[in-house]
Protein backbone atom coordinates (compact mmCIF):
# COMPACT_ATOMS: atom_id res chain seq x y z
CA UNK A 1 0.00 0.00 0.00
CA UNK A 2 1.52 3.32 -1.08
CA UNK A 3 -1.02 5.65 0.55
CA UNK A 4 0.08 6.39 4.09
CA UNK A 5 -0.60 9.11 6.62
CA UNK A 6 1.83 10.58 9.10
CA UNK A 7 2.04 8.38 12.21
CA UNK A 8 0.53 11.26 14.17
CA UNK A 9 -2.82 10.48 12.55
CA UNK A 10 -4.62 7.46 13.99
CA UNK A 11 -7.98 6.41 15.35
CA UNK A 12 -8.96 8.22 18.59
CA UNK A 13 -6.85 11.30 17.82
CA UNK A 14 -7.60 14.83 19.01
CA UNK A 15 -7.21 17.71 16.55
CA UNK A 16 -6.45 21.19 17.84
CA UNK A 17 -9.52 23.42 17.68
CA UNK A 18 -9.46 26.87 16.08
CA UNK A 19 -6.14 26.19 14.36
CA UNK A 20 -5.24 25.35 10.79
CA UNK A 21 -5.10 21.56 10.42
CA UNK A 22 -2.72 20.00 7.92
CA UNK A 23 -3.07 16.43 6.75
CA UNK A 24 0.34 15.01 5.83
CA UNK A 25 1.33 11.70 4.35
CA UNK A 26 2.71 9.98 1.29
CA UNK A 27 1.34 8.39 -1.88
CA UNK A 28 2.57 7.52 -5.33
CA UNK A 29 4.52 10.46 -6.76
CA UNK A 30 2.37 12.88 -8.74
CA UNK A 31 -0.94 11.25 -7.80
CA UNK A 32 -4.01 13.25 -6.75
CA UNK A 33 -5.14 12.78 -3.15
CA UNK A 34 -8.73 13.42 -2.02
CA UNK A 35 -9.45 14.23 1.62
CA UNK A 36 -12.90 14.29 3.23
CA UNK A 37 -13.55 15.65 6.70
CA UNK A 38 -16.56 17.13 8.48
CA UNK A 39 -18.65 17.17 5.29
CA UNK A 40 -15.98 18.99 3.27
CA UNK A 41 -13.75 17.75 0.45
CA UNK A 42 -10.15 18.81 -0.15
CA UNK A 43 -7.53 17.83 -2.69
CA UNK A 44 -3.76 17.65 -2.84
CA UNK A 45 -1.09 16.21 -5.09
CA UNK A 46 1.81 14.04 -4.03
CA UNK A 47 5.16 15.59 -4.87
CA UNK A 48 8.07 13.98 -6.65
CA UNK A 49 9.10 12.33 -3.38
CA UNK A 50 5.54 11.11 -2.79
CA UNK A 51 4.89 13.43 0.14
CA UNK A 52 1.78 15.58 0.40
CA UNK A 53 0.44 18.18 2.81
CA UNK A 54 -3.11 19.46 2.65
CA UNK A 55 -4.65 22.19 4.84
CA UNK A 56 -8.28 21.42 5.71
CA UNK A 57 -9.19 24.56 7.65
CA UNK A 58 -9.90 25.10 11.33
CA UNK A 59 -12.79 23.84 13.44
CA UNK A 60 -14.49 24.58 16.73
CA UNK A 61 -14.41 22.04 19.54
CA UNK A 62 -16.50 18.96 18.91
CA UNK A 63 -17.09 16.06 21.29
CA UNK A 64 -18.88 14.02 18.63
CA UNK A 65 -16.63 11.48 16.91
CA UNK A 66 -15.58 12.44 13.37
CA UNK A 67 -14.07 10.51 10.46
CA UNK A 68 -11.19 11.51 8.21
CA UNK A 69 -11.09 9.76 4.82
CA UNK A 70 -8.16 9.92 2.40
CA UNK A 71 -8.39 8.45 -1.10
CA UNK A 72 -5.72 8.02 -3.76
CA UNK A 73 -6.50 6.00 -6.89
CA UNK A 74 -7.94 2.73 -5.58
CA UNK A 75 -6.51 3.09 -2.07
CA UNK A 76 -8.34 4.47 0.94
CA UNK A 77 -7.38 5.27 4.55
CA UNK A 78 -10.07 6.03 7.15
CA UNK A 79 -9.28 7.49 10.57
CA UNK A 80 -12.15 7.07 13.04
CA UNK A 81 -13.30 8.45 16.39
CA UNK A 82 -11.61 11.84 15.98
CA UNK A 83 -12.46 14.60 18.46
CA UNK A 84 -11.67 18.30 18.20
CA UNK A 85 -10.41 20.05 21.32
CA UNK A 86 -7.09 21.14 22.79
CA UNK A 87 -3.79 19.31 22.39
CA UNK A 88 -0.98 19.76 24.90
CA UNK A 89 2.60 18.51 24.70
CA UNK A 90 3.95 17.01 27.94
CA UNK A 91 7.76 16.93 27.94
CA UNK A 92 10.80 16.81 30.20
CA UNK A 93 12.36 13.97 32.17
CA UNK A 94 11.24 11.15 34.45
CA UNK A 95 8.80 13.02 36.68
CA UNK A 96 6.80 13.92 33.58
CA UNK A 97 7.33 10.51 32.01
CA UNK A 98 6.25 8.65 35.17
CA UNK A 99 3.07 6.80 34.35
CA UNK A 100 -0.17 6.23 36.28
CA UNK A 101 0.75 2.58 36.79
CA UNK A 102 3.65 3.70 39.03
CA UNK A 103 1.27 5.55 41.37
CA UNK A 104 -1.74 3.24 40.98
CA UNK A 105 -1.85 2.41 44.69
CA UNK A 106 -2.24 6.11 45.50
CA UNK A 107 -5.01 6.67 42.97
CA UNK A 108 -6.86 3.35 42.61
CA UNK A 109 -10.03 5.15 41.53
CA UNK A 110 -8.28 6.43 38.40
CA UNK A 111 -7.49 2.88 37.25
CA UNK A 112 -11.16 2.04 36.68
CA UNK A 113 -12.19 5.16 34.77
CA UNK A 114 -13.13 5.47 31.11
CA UNK A 115 -12.99 9.07 29.94
CA UNK A 116 -13.63 9.52 26.20
CA UNK A 117 -12.66 13.20 26.38
CA UNK A 118 -9.04 12.41 27.33
CA UNK A 119 -6.76 10.96 24.64
CA UNK A 120 -3.02 10.37 24.81
CA UNK A 121 -0.27 9.70 22.31
CA UNK A 122 3.04 8.26 23.54
CA UNK A 123 5.87 9.58 21.37
CA UNK A 124 8.44 6.86 20.68
CA UNK A 125 11.71 7.59 22.46
CA UNK A 126 14.09 8.18 19.59
CA UNK A 127 17.05 10.48 19.11
CA UNK A 128 18.83 11.79 16.05
CA UNK A 129 21.91 13.99 15.98
CA UNK A 130 22.15 14.64 12.26
CA UNK A 131 19.09 16.80 11.64
CA UNK A 132 15.56 17.51 12.88
CA UNK A 133 13.25 14.71 11.77
CA UNK A 134 9.89 15.15 10.05
CA UNK A 135 8.39 11.82 11.16
CA UNK A 136 8.36 10.14 14.54
CA UNK A 137 10.10 6.80 14.93
CA UNK A 138 8.07 3.63 15.16
CA UNK A 139 8.21 1.51 18.32
CA UNK A 140 5.92 -1.20 19.60
CA UNK A 141 3.42 0.09 22.15
CA UNK A 142 3.97 3.74 21.18
CA UNK A 143 2.88 6.08 18.44
CA UNK A 144 -0.92 5.67 18.44
CA UNK A 145 -3.71 7.71 19.97
CA UNK A 146 -5.55 5.98 22.83
CA UNK A 147 -8.66 6.89 24.80
CA UNK A 148 -8.24 6.91 28.56
CA UNK A 149 -9.63 3.65 29.94
CA UNK A 150 -8.72 0.94 32.48
CA UNK A 151 -6.76 -0.80 29.71
CA UNK A 152 -4.69 2.24 28.72
CA UNK A 153 -4.48 4.07 32.07
CA UNK A 154 -1.32 2.38 33.39
CA UNK A 155 0.83 3.81 30.56
CA UNK A 156 -0.28 7.46 30.54
CA UNK A 157 1.89 10.18 32.08
CA UNK A 158 0.45 10.79 35.55
CA UNK A 159 1.12 14.55 35.61
CA UNK A 160 -0.28 14.87 32.10
CA UNK A 161 -3.38 12.89 32.99
CA UNK A 162 -4.30 14.97 36.04
CA UNK A 163 -3.62 18.12 34.02
CA UNK A 164 -5.89 16.94 31.20
CA UNK A 165 -8.59 15.71 33.56
CA UNK A 166 -8.84 19.09 35.28
CA UNK A 167 -9.12 20.97 31.98
CA UNK A 168 -11.68 18.54 30.54
CA UNK A 169 -13.81 18.87 33.67
CA UNK A 170 -13.72 22.67 33.59
CA UNK A 171 -14.22 23.30 29.88
CA UNK A 172 -16.08 20.13 28.81
CA UNK A 173 -13.88 19.77 25.74
CA UNK A 174 -11.64 16.95 24.51
CA UNK A 175 -8.04 17.16 25.73
CA UNK A 176 -5.31 15.34 23.85
CA UNK A 177 -1.82 14.99 25.22
CA UNK A 178 1.42 14.15 23.44
CA UNK A 179 3.63 12.36 25.97
CA UNK A 180 7.25 13.10 25.04
CA UNK A 181 9.50 12.82 28.10
CA UNK A 182 12.63 10.74 28.78
CA UNK A 183 14.07 9.99 32.21
CA UNK A 184 17.45 11.41 33.20
CA UNK A 185 17.71 13.89 30.34
CA UNK A 186 19.32 17.33 30.62
CA UNK A 187 17.65 20.34 29.04
CA UNK A 188 20.16 20.45 26.16
CA UNK A 189 18.89 17.13 24.80
CA UNK A 190 15.65 18.99 24.01
CA UNK A 191 17.30 21.89 22.14
CA UNK A 192 18.36 22.06 18.50
CA UNK A 193 21.71 23.37 17.30
CA UNK A 194 20.36 26.84 16.60
CA UNK A 195 19.18 27.08 20.23
CA UNK A 196 22.66 26.12 21.42
CA UNK A 197 24.58 28.85 19.58
CA UNK A 198 25.08 30.84 22.81
CA UNK A 199 26.45 27.77 24.59
CA UNK A 200 29.63 27.00 22.61
CA UNK A 201 30.84 24.00 24.64
CA UNK A 202 27.54 22.20 24.27
CA UNK A 203 27.29 23.20 20.61
CA UNK A 204 30.72 21.65 20.06
CA UNK A 205 29.50 18.41 21.65
CA UNK A 206 26.44 18.48 19.39
CA UNK A 207 28.72 18.88 16.39
CA UNK A 208 30.70 15.81 17.47
CA UNK A 209 27.46 13.83 17.74
CA UNK A 210 26.50 14.93 14.21
CA UNK A 211 29.77 13.64 12.69
CA UNK A 212 29.30 11.06 9.90
CA UNK A 213 30.96 8.27 11.87
CA UNK A 214 29.00 8.88 15.10
CA UNK A 215 26.21 6.34 14.38
CA UNK A 216 28.85 3.64 14.02
CA UNK A 217 30.47 4.83 17.25
CA UNK A 218 27.10 4.63 19.07
CA UNK A 219 26.44 1.14 17.74
CA UNK A 220 29.93 -0.04 18.67
CA UNK A 221 29.71 1.51 22.15
CA UNK A 222 26.29 -0.02 22.83
CA UNK A 223 27.42 -3.46 21.67
CA UNK A 224 30.60 -3.33 23.71
CA UNK A 225 28.65 -2.31 26.82
CA UNK A 226 26.15 -5.12 26.27
CA UNK A 227 28.97 -7.68 26.05
CA UNK A 228 30.73 -6.13 29.04
CA UNK A 229 27.54 -6.17 31.15
CA UNK A 230 26.87 -9.82 30.37
CA UNK A 231 30.45 -10.72 31.30
CA UNK A 232 30.33 -8.53 34.44
CA UNK A 233 27.22 -10.24 35.79
CA UNK A 234 28.60 -13.66 34.86
CA UNK A 235 31.77 -13.00 36.85
CA UNK A 236 29.78 -11.43 39.67
CA UNK A 237 27.58 -14.51 39.87
CA UNK A 238 30.57 -16.85 39.83
CA UNK A 239 32.07 -15.08 42.85
CA UNK A 240 28.74 -14.91 44.74
CA UNK A 241 28.65 -17.28 47.71
CA UNK A 242 24.87 -17.08 47.63
CA UNK A 243 24.83 -19.12 44.43
CA UNK A 244 27.57 -21.46 45.60
CA UNK A 245 25.78 -22.35 48.85
CA UNK A 246 22.21 -21.79 47.63
CA UNK A 247 21.04 -19.00 49.94
CA UNK A 248 17.67 -19.25 48.12
CA UNK A 249 16.93 -22.58 49.81
CA UNK A 250 14.35 -22.12 52.57
CA UNK A 251 16.13 -24.81 54.62
CA UNK A 252 19.48 -23.01 54.47
CA UNK A 253 20.92 -22.40 57.95
CA UNK A 254 21.29 -18.61 58.30
CA UNK A 255 21.75 -18.62 62.08
CA UNK A 256 25.23 -17.07 61.81
CA UNK A 257 24.09 -14.19 59.55
CA UNK A 258 23.85 -10.71 60.99
CA UNK A 259 20.37 -9.60 61.99
CA UNK A 260 19.66 -6.06 60.79
CA UNK A 261 16.73 -3.82 60.05
CA UNK A 262 15.92 -4.07 56.35
CA UNK A 263 16.63 -0.35 55.94
CA UNK A 264 20.06 -0.41 57.58
CA UNK A 265 22.47 0.58 54.78
CA UNK A 266 25.30 -1.64 53.66
CA UNK A 267 28.75 -0.15 54.11
CA UNK A 268 29.55 3.16 52.38
CA UNK A 269 30.15 3.11 48.61
CA UNK A 270 30.03 -0.65 48.43
CA UNK A 271 30.07 -2.79 45.33
CA UNK A 272 28.93 -6.37 45.51
CA UNK A 273 26.02 -8.63 46.43
CA UNK A 274 24.10 -8.66 49.69
CA UNK A 275 21.58 -11.39 50.52
CA UNK A 276 18.54 -10.88 52.76
CA UNK A 277 16.29 -13.61 54.20
CA UNK A 278 13.10 -13.44 56.23
CA UNK A 279 10.76 -16.32 57.14
CA UNK A 280 7.16 -15.39 57.93
CA UNK A 281 4.05 -17.20 59.09
CA UNK A 282 1.27 -17.37 56.48
CA UNK A 283 -2.25 -17.02 57.89
CA UNK A 284 -4.60 -19.73 56.65
CA UNK A 285 -6.86 -17.20 54.90
CA UNK A 286 -3.94 -15.91 52.77
CA UNK A 287 -2.66 -19.24 51.50
CA UNK A 288 -3.06 -19.91 47.78
CA UNK A 289 -4.18 -16.33 47.05
CA UNK A 290 -2.78 -13.72 44.70
CA UNK A 291 -0.62 -11.26 46.57
CA UNK A 292 1.77 -8.36 46.08
CA UNK A 293 4.93 -7.75 48.05
CA UNK A 294 6.01 -4.15 48.60
CA UNK A 295 9.70 -3.60 49.29
CA UNK A 296 10.05 0.18 48.99
CA UNK A 297 12.93 1.17 46.75
CA UNK A 298 16.52 -0.01 46.79
CA UNK A 299 20.04 0.89 45.69
CA UNK A 300 20.76 -0.47 43.14
CA UNK A 301 19.32 -3.74 41.70
CA UNK A 302 17.35 -6.53 43.33
CA UNK A 303 16.08 -10.01 42.60
CA UNK A 304 13.36 -11.40 44.88
CA UNK A 305 12.54 -15.07 45.49
CA UNK A 306 10.11 -17.04 47.65
CA UNK A 307 10.56 -20.56 48.96
CA UNK A 308 9.15 -22.94 51.54
CA UNK A 309 10.69 -25.70 53.65
CA UNK A 310 11.21 -28.91 51.75
CA UNK A 311 11.13 -27.21 48.35
CA UNK A 312 14.36 -27.41 46.36
CA UNK A 313 13.75 -24.60 43.88
CA UNK A 314 12.94 -21.02 44.85
CA UNK A 315 10.45 -19.06 42.76
CA UNK A 316 11.74 -15.78 41.35
CA UNK A 317 8.90 -13.27 41.67
CA UNK A 318 10.54 -10.04 40.53
CA UNK A 319 13.59 -8.10 39.46
CA UNK A 320 14.33 -4.36 39.17
CA UNK A 321 17.50 -3.19 37.45
CA UNK A 322 18.00 0.29 38.87
CA UNK A 323 17.34 2.25 42.01
CA UNK A 324 14.27 4.43 41.47
CA UNK A 325 11.22 2.24 40.69
CA UNK A 326 9.12 0.99 43.62
CA UNK A 327 9.56 -2.72 44.26
CA UNK A 328 6.07 -4.21 43.85
CA UNK A 329 6.00 -7.88 42.81
CA UNK A 330 2.92 -10.04 42.31
CA UNK A 331 2.91 -13.75 43.18
CA UNK A 332 0.72 -16.57 44.47
CA UNK A 333 1.07 -17.23 48.18
CA UNK A 334 2.17 -20.85 48.75
CA UNK A 335 -0.32 -23.17 50.42
CA UNK A 336 2.03 -23.58 53.35
CA UNK A 337 2.20 -22.37 56.94
CA UNK A 338 5.57 -20.62 56.49
CA UNK A 339 7.35 -18.88 53.62
CA UNK A 340 10.88 -17.56 53.24
CA UNK A 341 11.46 -14.39 51.22
CA UNK A 342 14.98 -14.08 49.82
CA UNK A 343 16.42 -10.90 48.28
CA UNK A 344 19.61 -10.66 46.27
CA UNK A 345 20.65 -6.99 46.32
CA UNK A 346 23.34 -5.80 43.92
CA UNK A 347 25.12 -2.56 44.83
CA UNK A 348 27.23 -0.76 42.24
CA UNK A 349 29.56 1.65 44.08
CA UNK A 350 26.80 3.49 45.91
CA UNK A 351 25.51 3.72 49.45
CA UNK A 352 23.41 0.61 48.99
CA UNK A 353 20.41 -0.76 50.80
CA UNK A 354 16.67 -0.41 51.09
CA UNK A 355 15.04 2.98 51.55
CA UNK A 356 13.85 4.05 54.98
CA UNK A 357 10.32 5.42 55.26
CA UNK A 358 8.84 3.23 52.53
CA UNK A 359 6.24 0.46 52.80
CA UNK A 360 7.38 -3.12 53.41
CA UNK A 361 4.58 -5.67 53.49
CA UNK A 362 2.73 -8.45 51.65
CA UNK A 363 -0.92 -7.88 50.81
CA UNK A 364 -3.67 -10.08 49.43
CA UNK A 365 -6.08 -7.14 49.36
CA UNK A 366 -7.48 -7.12 52.87
CA UNK A 367 -4.85 -9.21 54.67
CA UNK A 368 -1.27 -8.14 55.37
CA UNK A 369 2.06 -9.54 56.49
CA UNK A 370 4.59 -7.02 57.81
CA UNK A 371 7.92 -7.29 55.96
CA UNK A 372 9.65 -4.44 57.77
CA UNK A 373 11.80 -4.83 60.83
CA UNK A 374 14.71 -7.21 61.09
CA UNK A 375 16.01 -9.54 58.38
CA UNK A 376 19.02 -11.81 58.19
CA UNK A 377 21.75 -10.36 55.93
CA UNK A 378 25.06 -11.60 54.54
CA UNK A 379 27.50 -10.34 51.92
CA UNK A 380 27.68 -12.76 49.02
CA UNK A 381 30.70 -11.09 47.45
CA UNK A 382 32.57 -7.84 47.23
CA UNK A 383 33.36 -6.87 43.67
CA UNK A 384 34.79 -4.27 41.32
CA UNK A 385 32.80 -1.21 40.29
CA UNK A 386 31.09 -1.64 36.91
CA UNK A 387 32.06 0.61 34.04
CA UNK A 388 29.61 3.51 33.57
CA UNK A 389 27.18 3.31 30.68
CA UNK A 390 26.97 6.02 28.03
CA UNK A 391 23.39 7.22 27.55
CA UNK A 392 23.26 8.76 24.10
CA UNK A 393 19.74 10.04 24.69
CA UNK A 394 21.34 12.56 27.08
CA UNK A 395 23.50 14.10 24.34
CA UNK A 396 22.56 17.59 23.02
CA UNK A 397 19.97 17.96 20.21
CA UNK A 398 19.15 14.23 20.00
CA UNK A 399 15.69 14.20 21.56
CA UNK A 400 14.63 17.49 20.02
CA UNK A 401 15.45 16.15 16.57
CA UNK A 402 13.88 12.74 17.16
CA UNK A 403 10.81 13.50 19.29
CA UNK A 404 9.92 17.21 19.19
CA UNK A 405 10.73 18.25 15.63
CA UNK A 406 8.24 15.75 14.09
CA UNK A 407 5.43 17.43 16.06
CA UNK A 408 6.08 21.00 14.99
CA UNK A 409 3.82 20.82 11.93
CA UNK A 410 0.95 19.76 14.21
CA UNK A 411 -1.07 22.48 15.93
CA UNK A 412 -1.06 22.36 19.73
CA UNK A 413 -2.52 24.49 22.52
CA UNK A 414 0.65 24.64 24.61
CA UNK A 415 3.40 22.82 26.47
CA UNK A 416 3.75 21.55 30.02
CA UNK A 417 7.31 20.85 31.12
CA UNK A 418 8.77 18.98 34.12
CA UNK A 419 12.55 18.81 33.96
CA UNK A 420 15.64 20.03 35.75
CA UNK A 421 16.76 17.33 38.17
CA UNK A 422 19.51 16.29 35.74
CA UNK A 423 20.81 19.86 35.52
CA UNK A 424 21.33 20.56 39.22
CA UNK A 425 25.07 19.99 38.81
CA UNK A 426 25.26 22.69 36.10
CA UNK A 427 22.55 25.07 37.29
CA UNK A 428 24.35 28.34 36.58
CA UNK A 429 22.97 28.99 33.09
CA UNK A 430 19.82 26.90 33.32
CA UNK A 431 17.56 29.96 33.29
CA UNK A 432 19.06 31.19 30.03
CA UNK A 433 18.79 27.71 28.50
CA UNK A 434 15.15 27.51 29.58
CA UNK A 435 14.31 30.85 27.99
CA UNK A 436 16.20 29.86 24.84
CA UNK A 437 14.31 26.55 24.64
CA UNK A 438 10.92 28.26 25.08
CA UNK A 439 11.66 30.84 22.40
CA UNK A 440 13.13 28.15 20.14
CA UNK A 441 10.12 25.86 20.44
CA UNK A 442 7.78 28.79 19.84
CA UNK A 443 9.69 29.61 16.65
CA UNK A 444 9.47 26.01 15.47
CA UNK A 445 5.67 26.02 15.94
CA UNK A 446 5.50 29.54 14.49
CA UNK A 447 3.55 30.62 17.59
CA UNK A 448 5.22 33.57 19.27
CA UNK A 449 3.05 33.22 22.37
CA UNK A 450 2.66 29.47 22.63
CA UNK A 451 1.79 28.89 26.34
CA UNK A 452 4.69 27.19 28.11
CA UNK A 453 4.08 26.00 31.67
CA UNK A 454 6.88 24.60 33.83
CA UNK A 455 7.04 22.56 37.03
CA UNK A 456 9.43 23.41 39.82
CA UNK A 457 11.71 20.50 40.73
CA UNK A 458 10.56 18.79 43.92
CA UNK A 459 12.45 18.46 47.19
CA UNK A 460 14.68 15.38 47.41
CA UNK A 461 17.43 14.62 49.92
CA UNK A 462 19.97 11.98 48.93
CA UNK A 463 23.29 13.59 49.75
CA UNK A 464 24.82 10.13 50.23
CA UNK A 465 24.52 9.28 46.54
CA UNK A 466 24.06 12.73 44.98
CA UNK A 467 26.81 14.62 46.80
CA UNK A 468 26.86 16.94 49.81
CA UNK A 469 25.95 20.01 47.72
CA UNK A 470 22.83 18.39 46.25
CA UNK A 471 20.19 20.32 48.22
CA UNK A 472 21.93 23.68 47.71
CA UNK A 473 22.27 23.01 43.97
CA UNK A 474 18.56 22.12 43.76
CA UNK A 475 17.62 25.41 45.44
CA UNK A 476 19.80 27.33 42.98
CA UNK A 477 18.25 25.55 40.02
CA UNK A 478 14.76 26.47 41.32
CA UNK A 479 15.89 30.09 41.30
CA UNK A 480 17.05 29.62 37.72
CA UNK A 481 13.66 28.17 36.76
CA UNK A 482 11.96 31.40 37.84
CA UNK A 483 13.99 33.41 35.33
CA UNK A 484 11.99 31.94 32.46
CA UNK A 485 8.94 33.77 33.80
CA UNK A 486 10.36 36.92 32.21
CA UNK A 487 8.84 35.57 28.98
CA UNK A 488 5.13 36.20 28.33
CA UNK A 489 2.56 33.42 28.65
CA UNK A 490 4.74 31.29 30.87
CA UNK A 491 4.00 29.72 34.24
CA UNK A 492 5.70 27.80 37.01
CA UNK A 493 3.86 25.38 39.27
CA UNK A 494 5.42 24.86 42.68
CA UNK A 495 6.43 21.30 43.51
CA UNK A 496 9.06 21.74 46.22
CA UNK A 497 6.38 21.00 48.84
CA UNK A 498 5.29 17.87 46.96
CA UNK A 499 8.74 16.29 47.26
CA UNK A 500 9.68 13.28 49.34
CA UNK A 501 13.07 13.22 51.01
CA UNK A 502 13.54 9.54 50.10
CA UNK A 503 12.23 9.50 46.54
CA UNK A 504 13.32 11.42 43.45
CA UNK A 505 9.88 10.65 42.00
CA UNK A 506 7.27 11.92 44.46
CA UNK A 507 4.01 10.01 44.28
CA UNK A 508 1.73 13.05 44.47
CA UNK A 509 1.29 13.67 40.76
CA UNK A 510 -2.30 14.88 41.17
CA UNK A 511 -1.33 18.20 42.75
CA UNK A 512 1.48 18.72 40.24
CA UNK A 513 -0.90 18.19 37.30
CA UNK A 514 -3.71 20.26 38.81
CA UNK A 515 -1.41 23.17 39.62
CA UNK A 516 -0.25 23.21 36.00
CA UNK A 517 -3.91 23.09 34.91
CA UNK A 518 -4.74 26.05 37.13
CA UNK A 519 -1.95 28.08 35.53
CA UNK A 520 -3.23 27.02 32.10
CA UNK A 521 -6.67 28.34 33.01
CA UNK A 522 -5.16 31.79 33.46
CA UNK A 523 -2.36 31.78 30.88
CA UNK A 524 -3.91 29.80 28.03
CA UNK A 525 -7.65 30.17 28.64
CA UNK A 526 -7.83 33.69 30.08
CA UNK A 527 -9.78 32.83 33.20
CA UNK A 528 -9.73 35.49 35.89
CA UNK A 529 -8.86 33.19 38.79
CA UNK A 530 -7.34 34.14 42.12
CA UNK A 531 -3.65 33.44 42.08
CA UNK A 532 -1.96 30.88 44.25
CA UNK A 533 1.00 33.21 43.85
CA UNK A 534 2.39 35.25 41.00
CA UNK A 535 5.86 36.46 40.17
CA UNK A 536 5.62 40.00 38.79
CA UNK A 537 8.50 40.93 36.51
CA UNK A 538 11.29 42.00 38.83
CA UNK A 539 9.14 41.31 41.90
CA UNK A 540 9.61 39.19 45.00
CA UNK A 541 8.12 35.74 45.42
CA UNK A 542 5.13 35.70 47.77
CA UNK A 543 4.97 33.17 50.62
CA UNK A 544 2.89 30.00 50.26
CA UNK A 545 3.49 29.96 46.54
CA UNK A 546 1.72 27.30 44.50
CA UNK A 547 1.50 28.78 41.02
CA UNK A 548 3.09 31.76 39.37
CA UNK A 549 2.77 32.98 35.85
CA UNK A 550 3.36 35.80 33.42
CA UNK A 551 0.07 36.24 31.62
Amino acid sequence: MKLKLSALFSDNMVLQRNAEINITGSAEAGEAVEINFSGKAFSAKAGSDGGFSCPIGSYAENCEPQELKIICKNEEVVIKNILIGDVWLCSGQSNMELWIGRVAHYYPEEMNVTNPLIRHFKIPQTYNFTAPQTEIGLQEGMGVWETYSPETAPDITAVGYFFAKKLAERYHIPIGIFAGAVGGTPITAWMNRDMLKDFPEILAEAAQCAAPDFPQFMEKTAKEHEIYTQDYHKRLGESDLGFKYNYKNADFDDSDWEEVHICKPVKQTATGVYWYRKTVDIPADMRGKQACIFLGTAVDMDEVFINCAGMSDAEKIGVTYYRYPPRMYSFTVPDESKMTVIIRLLVFGNNGGFTAGKNYFISTGNKFIDMGGNWKRKCGTEFENPKPQTFFSYKPTGLFNGMISPLTKTAIKGVIWYQGESDTGSYKDYGEKMKTLINGWRACWKQEFLPFLMTQIAYYDDAGNCGKDHIENCDKLRDEQKKALALPLTGLAAAHDLGENNDLHPQNKRDAGERLARIAMRVAYGDNLPHGGELPHGGELPPNLFEMCNC
